[in-house]
């Protein structure tokens, strides 16, 4: 069974770099922060970004809506 690899849970060093347009640490958090994405910072203190959410702010990822809910009414009425 060949199973399709996931891609990484947050964006890879190079990929932050080209988000920001700045290599340094420093200079890419600026950049985050002036346009109000959320990051964390990990333990060399660079950025870290969760790649769905990049993908949110960036406009392609999945609408939340689309996904299922649950259908809180038919639980009212058990």
């Amino acid at each position: 069974m060949n199973s399709i690899p996931l891609p990484p849970l947050f964006l890879l060093p190079e990929e932050v770099e080209t988000l920001t347009g700045f290599k340094t640490p420093t200079r890419q958090v600026d950049w985050l922060r002036m346009k109000g994405w959320r990051f964390e910072l990990n333990g060399n203190r660079k950025p870290i970004i969760a790649r769905r959410y990049a993908e949110k702010m960036l406009g392609c990822g999945g609408d939340e809506e689309q996904r299922p809910r649950p259908n809180f009414a038919a639980l009212r009425a058990a």
